[in-house]
């Protein structure tokens, strides 16, 4: 009786643990899959000797037997690989060796499934790697489907035998000629360290680089020279997919690349060759690129990309993995011509127009620790595709203190390779899965779907393998049985669906487009997903609570296309290619901006390091510019532009032409000033003689605090657009500004001024004062008022009446400030404390319009976005602390962010105690500093007293005016992308609204946070009814400071770039 009772006990306490969970784990003795991918270590197989050892196997499902059902293929590294058929009910059989799958001593890795010869039936082709020299236990191998669940090796017979260090192969048509071709992914097993990039990439390895083959009647040749493919060793290819990534019909490739080397993105160029466009499609990528996934994931039936990384979610882990970002390695590699690249999970969201915004930190999927696999499939059938990621590693291979110590002392006592080996830490994490908010944003569900489990997984596959209308999720894991996590979907109602079956021997490539009457989805056919895995099962799609599939479109590889009208759900549908059908006209999507050449200009800035001068500062603060200033200086009733520049160029004044274009306006006074770095510009009439003179903010970081190239400068119109230099007109010192605005805050007439302080240069973060300063004839006189100083690091300043009495007001924020309100009390101001005072951001740039047409001025915040480690709140803030910490009479910054629930800070140990050195002697290990929060680390300087800063909202918002008092309104998501820094209105669509344009990026931060940079400059449309909601992106890459229209024409300055000019035309959107 008693082990009856206990039998029982534990089977309640399972059905209550997996009560209402997503995905049941089943075990081993319910599924007879036994196979574990179980590796040994040993002097010669190891980490140290094979730097691939820990990278696991694939696993693929196919249909084997034509019966329904999807069967399943295990690849191992050291042992047989294993074919399991499925019988129903979640029950397999072993059928390896009586299938005919053998094992002679290769390291086995990806595995592709393909009807090679197209008979109906699937075969399986397995990719082959190692440290291992005898080439023929590298030979690849392809089994032949016999038709009677035999099947016999022949990749020799096909020249498929290739004996390269594979990862991985993708089969595709991607000349159109109605066979298969193949990418072959390969990897090298060398350890570059020093290398000249620029001629390392034009070399070839015939083992280690990348190789396209051309199907030549059933034999595949190496094409790869011809077709354009990189073959050069530091091609560590992981992850491969294959899509039209930009829509015009034509299969495309996207390759993860591993270490140095970028990702791939090759464009097929429709003539048998492909370019790789992956610099000017996407604006950076992951650095240890592995594997990747190509899907849908927003529904806007655009394919967006993912790969994976290996940044931990923890801080511990971040603290213990990962040494000291080194911001001139980081320039070398950009110098050498490398894509930027961060150590992260990337989430490319397909902008449509061939570009793509990454914005895995904003969406929620960026820290999943050391990744392998990523599939998006909708786990829900909620209609959204859904994100999991398999993740783990064996060994940690790069924890800091093992490295030390391996340096230090584990090679000089004489140990075994397989003695230091077991001195590696070894950490066990669960895989993530992340459900799709419909929101462009994803949330953390590995508890509450049921994957907790610690475990080591590589290969994975997403499939419904008992035909419910769910999908499983298998795993291959290393050195623990394969895992197979049961979908409960179906069982507990969550949404209905449809299977898509293609019964066409050409399918790869294919799309579906479904249409329900309230959404829309879209699916290509690839069978390679995630890493080392492929799956050849039906297309699945969740259809949420949508009852009929109004219409159903299939576009085949070739063209051609189909349609299905009121299609029934909750079931698998069987589509049958149709010759005749008609062909599908694929057209590139019009945009209402147009492009054009009405100005040449391109900003110049001397490449500097501010960090040589504050090593812990979080972003550089000498690249401000260019700013752009309108006004008509010639008075001919048409608008010119002056565009500041960076140090060692002068600044430049264009006079547009009456046919909208703009010619440059030599002026030797601002060839004067061209070491200064302008920051900000300004049209007023100074002197009150009826034209437009011009000021120009310094600022930068290169300089000492005071130093003349600082001081603001004035340039005097003569009436006809030449303007000359006045010395006297600004009686102050230097300071170093951000912003300066025009206002006749006395009302006397004339105008006045009103300036920004920046941040005092070397000494971050303490500002320069704000000040105000009185016109008196021509002559700037400040204010004494102290209102104005100490206000911070202002970015930003608009003066507009917010109260409507007839006296201009001023709102000024900046970073680490609140949003501040000045009111003009007949010529004396008084700040307004509100609400607003306290939301701190890191505020950049402000705009006044009046967007809902109710006779008051609105304005619009920019601000850091969402799209960053840095996640802020009232509770849990981003904090600086900043004193001099190490009595070396400089200040010290420190910039400390929570990470689950706890403030630590954002650097790691050497990074920190290089610069405070008193810290080494308290944190002699990298695991003490892993769990330390800044509380803790500050304890060590009892005798200071540091000031704090804290930062508690990151949103660019609308601040709505409503009878003086602002309310918060929120933007679409699209414009927390990144941070705004340039801002204007213009009536786009012709509608009488005033819509918005929002550019910025910031490319010069920390290289730990990375580059946030997804957007490409954005256009938001006035609904008339007090919201925007997003439109386009008009493609532009870059840090955008500047935006201006005149006309209907859009000019907008970059940072270190060619200033971009657009028309749009007015048209109903």
């Amino acid at each position: 009786m008693k082990p009856i009772f206990y039998s029982l006990i534990i089977c309640i306490s399972l059905s209550c643990t997996n009560k209402n969970k997503t995905f049941l784990k089943l075990d081993s003795s319910e599924t007879h899959i036994d196979f574990a991918n179980t590796i040994t270590e040993n002097e010669i197989d190891n980490i140290l000797n094979y730097e691939y050892f820990y990278n696991g196997g694939g696993v693929a499902s196919a249909d084997f037997n034509n019966d329904g059902l999807q069967d399943l293929y295990f690849t191992a590294n050291q042992g047989i690989d294993k074919l399991y058929i499925n019988k129903g009910n979640l029950e397999f059989e072993d059928i390896t060796e009586k299938a005919g799958i053998k094992w002679n001593g290769e390291w086995k890795t990806g595995v592709s499934i393909v009807d090679i010869n197209h008979d109906g039936w699937q075969d399986i082709y397995v990719s082959v790697s190692g440290n291992i020299d005898n080439p023929q236990l590298r030979s690849n191998q392809l089994y032949i489907n016999n038709k009677n669940m035999t099947f016999t090796e022949k990749a020799a017979e096909y020249g498929l035998d290739l004996k390269t260090y594979s990862t991985q192969t993708a089969f595709l048509d991607y000349d159109k000629d109605g066979d298969l071709d193949a990418y072959v992914l390969n990897h090298n097993i060398k350890d570059f360290k020093r290398f000249d990039v620029s001629a390392v990439h034009f070399m070839r390895d015939s083992l280690a680089g990348d190789m396209l083959l051309q199907n030549n009647q059933g034999k595949f040749e190496d094409v790869s020279i011809k077709a354009g493919i990189k073959g050069n060793p530091i091609g560590f290819g992981l992850g491969i997919h294959t899509a039209d990534l930009n829509g015009d019909g034509w299969t495309d490739i996207y390759v993860s690349n591993d270490y140095l080397e970028e990702d791939y993105l090759y464009i097929n160029n429709k003539n048998g060759t492909f370019t790789d466009e992956i610099k000017s499609k996407t604006n950076h990528a992951s650095y240890f690129s592995m594997g990747n996934e190509v899907g849908d994931i927003n529904n806007d039936l655009l394919p967006d990309i993912m790969t994976t990384d290996m940044l931990p979610e923890d801080n511990k882990r971040q603290k213990l993995l990962f040494g000291p970002e080194k911001y001139e390695a980081y320039l070398s590699m950009l110098k050498n011509g490398l894509h930027p690249s961060f150590m992260r999970n990337m989430l490319q969201l397909n902008n449509g127009d061939g570009t793509f915004s990454e914005i895995g930190q904003l969406a929620g999927v960026s820290n999943t620790d050391w990744s392998w696999s990523v599939l998006f499939a909708d786990y829900d059938n909620d209609g959204y595709k859904d994100v999991f990621v398999s993740n783990g590693y064996l060994r940690d291979y790069t924890n800091m203190d093992f490295l030390k110590y391996y340096g230090d002392q584990g090679q000089q006592e004489g140990q075994s390779i397989v003695e230091v080996i077991k001195k590696m830490p070894s950490t066990k994490t669960p895989n993530y899965i992340f459900k799709n908010n419909q929101n462009l944003t994803f949330s953390n569900k590995q508890k509450e779907w049921g994957l907790e489990d610690q475990i080591i997984s590589n290969g994975t596959i997403s499939v419904d393998l008992d035909n419910d209308g769910d999908l499983e999720i298998i795993t291959n894991n290393l050195n623990e049985v394969a895992t197979v996590y049961k979908n409960e979907s179906v069982e507990t109602k969550n949404g209905n669906f449809i299977s898509i079956e293609l019964d066409y021997l050409n399918k790869l490539n294919a799309k579906c487009y479904l249409f329900t009457s309230d959404s829309k989805q879209f699916q290509e056919y690839s069978p390679i997903h995630g890493y080392q895995s492929s799956c050849s099962a039906p297309m699945h799609f969740g259809l949420g609570s949508s009852t009929k599939i109004d219409s159903l479109v299939i576009v085949w590889a070739d063209g051609k296309i189909q349609k299905q009208k009121d299609v029934a759900i909750n079931k698998r549908l069987k589509i049958s290619y149709a010759p005749n059908a008609n062909s599908f006209t694929f057209n590139n999507p019009k945009s209402i901006f147009t492009e054009t050449n009405s100005l040449d200009f391109s900003h110049k800035q001397i490449p500097l390091n501010d960090f040589s001068r504050q090593i812990l500062l979080p972003q550089m603060y000498s690249y401000q510019g260019p700013k752009i200033a309108k006004g008509d200086v010639n008075k001919d009733g048409l608008e010119d532009i002056f565009i500041g520049n960076g140090k060692g160029s002068p600044g430049e004044l264009f006079i547009q032409k009456s046919n909208g274009d703009f010619l440059k306006s030599e002026q030797p006074a601002f060839k004067i000033d061209e070491l200064c770095t302008d920051t900000d510009a300004l049209f007023m009439d100074i002197e009150n003689d009826g034209d437009l003179d011009l000021i120009v903010s310094g600022g930068g970081y290169e300089y000492l605090p005071n130093d003349l190239m600082l001081q603001n400068r004035v340039y005097l119109n003569n009436g006809n657009g030449n303007f000359s230099k006045s010395i006297d007109a600004i009686v102050d010192t230097p300071f170093g500004d951000s912003s300066i605005e025009s206002i006749d805050f006395d009302k006397d007439g004339d105008q006045d001024l009103i300036v920004g302080g920046s941040v005092v240069p070397w000494n971050y973060p303490l500002a320069n004062h704000s000040r105000l300063y009185r016109n008196e004839k021509g002559k700037f006189i400040k204010v004494d008022d102290t209102i104005f100083e100490n206000l911070g690091l202002i970015t930003d300043i608009e003066v507009l009446d917010f109260n409507n009495d007839g006296w201009p007001d001023i709102v000024a924020a900046g970073e680490w400030t609140g949003i501040m309100f000045f009111q003009n009390n007949n010529g004396v101001f008084s700040k307004q404390e509100n609400a607003l005072s306290n939301l701190k951001g890191f505020w950049s740039s402000i705009k006044a319009i009046d967007y809902d047409k109710d006779g008051d001025i609105d304005l619009i915040m920019g601000n850091m976005g969402l799209n960053s480690q840095l996640k802020a709140s009232i509770q849990e803030p981003v904090s600086l602390y900043y004193e001099d910490f190490d009595e070396n009479g400089k200040i010290d910054p420190i910039l400390a962010y929570y990470i689950q629930g706890k403030n630590y800070p954002a650097y790691s140990k050497d990074e920190l105690s290089d610069q405070l050195v008193a810290l080494k002697k308290k944190y002699i290990s990298h695991e003490l500093f892993s769990s330390a929060t800044i509380n803790e680390i500050l304890n060590e300087y009892k005798n200071k007293t540091p000031k704090l800063l804290e930062v508690n909202s990151l949103e660019t918002i609308i601040l709505e005016n409503k009878n003086g008092k602002f309310e918060v309104k929120s933007l679409p998501i699209q414009a927390q992308f990144a941070p705004i820094y340039a801002i204007e209105n213009a009536d786009i669509n012709g509608d009488g609204y005033q819509d918005l344009i929002l550019g910025g990026n910031q490319s010069k931060g920390r290289v730990r946070l990375g580059n946030i940079d997804a957007n490409y400059v954005q256009a938001f449309i006035n609904d008339k009814k007090g919201n925007f909601s997003y439109h386009s992106s008009l493609g532009i890459k870059g840090d955008v400071r500047g935006l201006k229209s005149i006309g209907n024409q859009l000019i907008i300055s970059i940072n270190s770039q060619k200033t971009k000019v657009f028309k749009w035309n007015k048209i109903a959107i």
